[in-house]
């Protein structure tokens, strides 16, 4: 084994506590397949990393002990106010610890005395035995260490010496204690000098030379204010300084020439472990793949492929680099889409994206074996090639021998993995495997667009906006920029002095979000135009101006893109453009699918699961009242509010139903009391009591949520009917908000992934069946089809299909799909 770094005569010494801290929040979310959170482990062990190979034959590395240091004891409020340790952080600074000691470094905690002190004494111990000091941190207070043979290393990279903190704050380092001194340090709760700022500290420093100067001549300093604060501070001063000043004599016995060989056995064990394969490669701990040998074109069977495209887009990209891979050895296409003739299936990481092009190219080349698809049901945040990559052991090359090489290697690291889950091997070859070819196929077929029609819809919409632009002013009494937030900021709120409803996070500027101005809504008109200017100034930039542009102009065709691995929920999306978004309940919008057409003799046909979530969760929670309602075909809503208000169904008005619609569905999302009062506009106590006489009319809805969340915290996921799982670490979280937002993901994700898998599973089952009538499927949307058949085909395409999706796979109730046809999507949805 290669050893780590090269000698070079210097000690490096590493903040752990301060650099754990700062990974910890830059890299928040990123967990194991099993969903232990390993942010800070990751980017302690990159930083590092890199450290050790440029700067340092030695290294060791500080953590705080647990014990007070002498500053808590001389100073009862030191560091008070600072916010609780945040809950995961503790157990993944033990595996930082455990990784310190598995790569055979030094690792210090001194008791009394915080890690900045054993930095300081070690570096000035190092220092007078002659080495060169780098301190891996970005504590400013390590500033006052600074000298010609200590220097601070970022962990970006930069090196701090003392000739940029002369040049950064014009101080040496003999000052640095003193200037922290005067303008305190919140985050420390050091108090300072109150009234004395940084530029303030700054200029005394410069004008006197130093803090004793300052105090020699108190009786000089101007302003007098200046001077004042100083002399009524002079004990928070001391104190201050006192406790700013790192202590350098620790009794420390540490032998800088001594090292230890790292146990490279437990380190691989522990990175397999957190799944660091990025960091196997780096540390060397991965054997070594052997030089590819080169072969001609083609590749044999059962190789796997890697190329590149000019952009990401397949049906409107150039295929710049074909290769295959198998055993070693490589075999590159001179001409890569003439080479697509020697293909008959394309196994790889993003398969689909190939057999979209191909398609476009005229040949069809199915989609094969995708080991992107097994790290994703593996784990539904490895979402891209990049990640999982750099998860198992690899790097995604921009060279498509290299991409080649790579997905044989994930292959042979993750299908054992998944063949271990049979339910997970099942949703592979059942449902995402054969799910890329109806994809591929969808993507490069498109859908058909009135261009004229979407034309003269954005002129009318232009009107409308500019109608609308001239209300608002009138209302406003004067113009301005409608789409400027500090405009319309000034205008709302100081002008017609309506009542401000939050903050911007970012900027702390009164809030004009779409959810404050509905909360205001009925306090002035203007601001029901605003909305409405907003939402049609939102659908025209969106899809009425660009969409005509996305035309291709070898197929006269719109292109969306389904993104197969994007959702922790198992729903596809749609993206480049994404055509799931439009919304079906606006008038606008409603015209927007208006010009989504059928081919010249052909017909639209849609296809929509009736309340499929619903449906399932009568199935998952085997709710007997549920299951009623649905296997006697009755209406979901009208049955809920009957039993909500206590009335008959027939006693039931619009008013009722919508409450109980909103309430069904909200409860699959953890609607809370207190937004279902926002909702339907009742009171919070009206709104608990609906909830909770929802949970009376369906009880065994209350017992599945309860046992789901119980097994998720337990388990640490949670699944959909199929074995689809997400992680959720947070079911375990003790802040409340944390807590509930992940009990709401927890609860929603099996009722939701598990219609996703219906829906998946019904495309993969009517693909082949629609084919030999010429019916193609276009889009997908939530719970939606849209398929284009033959005018004379498509009542039987349409029963065909009916039948199929409603036949997917037996539940408890029966599933309902409702079916409309017509020229384009509006008419065929009506």
């Amino acid at each position: 084994m290669l050893p780590l770094f090269e000698p070079k005569g210097r000690v490096l010494l590493v903040d752990g506590h301060h650099l754990a801290y700062r990974t910890f929040f830059a890299l928040k979310g990123l967990t194991t397949s099993r969903g232990e959170p390993v942010q800070a482990v990751y980017g302690f062990a990159k930083s590092l990393l890199k450290a050790l190979k440029e700067d340092g034959e030695v290294a060791i590395v500080v953590f705080d002990a647990k014990a007070p240091s002498f500053r808590h004891e001389a100073y009862e409020a030191y560091k008070a106010g600072r916010a609780p340790t945040p809950e995961d952080f503790p157990r993944q600074l033990a595996l930082i610890k455990e990784l310190v000691d598995l790569l055979g470094l030094v690792r210090l905690e001194v008791p009394g005395f915080e890690a900045d002190d054993v930095l300081a004494t070690l570096a000035k111990k190092a220092e007078r035995e002659g080495y060169e000091v780098r301190i891996l941190s970005a504590d400013r207070d390590l500033y006052q260490l600074l000298s010609d043979r200590i220097h601070l290393l970022h962990p970006e990279g930069e090196v701090l010496t003392p000739g940029w903190l002369q040049e950064r704050y014009g101080l040496s380092p003999e000052r640095w204690v003193e200037y922290r001194a005067l303008v305190g340090d919140p985050s420390d709760n050091l108090p300072g000098v109150p009234g004395i700022g940084e530029k303030t500290a700054l200029k005394l420093l410069k004008e006197w030379g130093s803090l004793e100067a300052i105090l020699k001549n108190l009786d000089q300093v101007k302003p007098e204010r200046v001077r004042e604060a100083i002399r009524n501070n002079l004990d928070k001063l001391q104190m201050s300084l006192e406790l700013s000043r790192l202590r350098t004599d620790l009794p420390l016995e540490v032998d800088f020439a001594k090292r230890r060989e790292p146990d490279w056995e437990g380190l691989k064990a522990f990175l397999e472990r957190l799944e660091f394969g990025s960091l196997l490669h780096e540390f060397g701990l991965l054997e070594a793949p052997k030089e590819a040998e080169e072969a001609p074109w083609p590749p044999p069977g059962g190789a796997f492929l890697g190329f590149l495209l000019s952009r990401p887009e397949p049906m409107w990209a150039e295929l710049l680099a074909l290769a295959g891979a198998k055993e070693g050895r490589v075999h590159r296409a001179e001409d890569p889409v003439g080479a697509l003739k020697d293909l008959k299936e394309i196994r790889g990481l993003l398969a689909k994206d190939l057999s979209v092009l191909a398609l476009r190219e005229g040949r069809e080349i199915p989609p094969g074996d995708d080991p992107m698809l097994l790290a994703y049901l593996l784990d539904p945040g490895n979402t891209n090639p990049e990640g999982v990559a750099r998860r198992y052991g690899g790097e995604w090359k921009e060279d498509a021998a290299a991409r080649a090489l790579l997905s044989e290697r994930l292959w042979q690291a993750l299908y054992p993995r998944v063949a271990e889950e049979e339910r997970l091997l099942w949703l592979y070859r059942e449902v995402e495997r054969p799910l890329a070819q109806v994809l591929a196929h969808m993507e490069a077929t498109g859908v058909r667009l009135d261009v004229p029609y979407l034309e003269a819809l954005s002129q009318e919409v232009a009107f409308e906006l500019e109608r609308l632009e001239a209300e608002v002013h009138r209302l406003a009494g004067h113009p301005f920029n409608l789409n400027s937030r500090d405009q319309l900021e000034r205008v709302l709120f100081d002008e017609l002095g309506l009542p401000p409803i939050g903050k911007t996070e970012k900027t702390g500027k009164r809030s004009t979000s779409a959810a404050v101005l509905e909360l205001l809504r009925e306090a002035h008109p203007i601001v029901g135009r605003i909305l409405e200017y907003r939402e049609l100034m939102k659908l025209k930039s969106t899809y009425i101006d660009p969409l005509p542009r996305l035309v291709h102009p070898k197929t006269g065709r719109l292109h969306t893109r389904f993104n197969q691995t994007a959702t922790a929920t198992g729903r596809l999306s749609s993206s480049d453009p994404n055509l799931q978004n439009i919304p079906v309940r606006t008038p606008l919008g409603q015209r927007i699918r208006k010009a989504f057409i059928a081919e010249e003799g052909h017909l639209l046909v849609a296809l929509d699961y009736s309340q499929i979530e619903l449906r399932v969760l009568a199935h998952l929670s085997g709710d007997e009242n549920l299951i009623r309602v649905f296997r006697e075909g009755k209406d979901i809503h009208t049955e809920t509010a009957a039993w909500m208000f206590g009335v008959p169904p027939e006693g039931v008005d619009g008013a009722m139903r919508r409450a109980a619609k909103t309430v069904n569905f909200g409860v699959l999302y953890g609607m809370s009391a207190h937004r279902l009062s926002q909702e339907l506009s009742i009171p919070y106590e009206e709104a608990a009591a609906f909830i909770e006489r929802y949970f009376q009319s369906f009880p065994k809805v209350r017992a599945w949520i309860a046992k789901t969340l119980e097994e998720g915290r337990k388990k640490g996921y949670v699944e959909t009917l199929f074995g689809r799982r997400r992680y959720v670490p947070d079911l375990n979280a003790r802040v409340k908000s944390v807590r509930e937002a992940a009990e709401r993901m927890a609860f929603n994700m099996p009722v939701q992934g598990t219609a996703a898998d219906l829906m998946k599973l019904a495309m993969v089952k009517l693909f082949p069946r629609l084919r030999p009538l010429g019916v193609r499927i276009l889009l997908q949307v939530h719970d939606e089809l849209v398929l284009e058949a033959p005018k004379a085909r498509a009542e039987e395409a349409a029963q065909l299909a009916k039948e199929t999706m409603e036949g997917v796979y037996p539940l408890s109730v029966p599933l309902e799909v409702e079916v409309g046809m017509g020229e384009d999507w509006l008419s065929a949805k009506a």
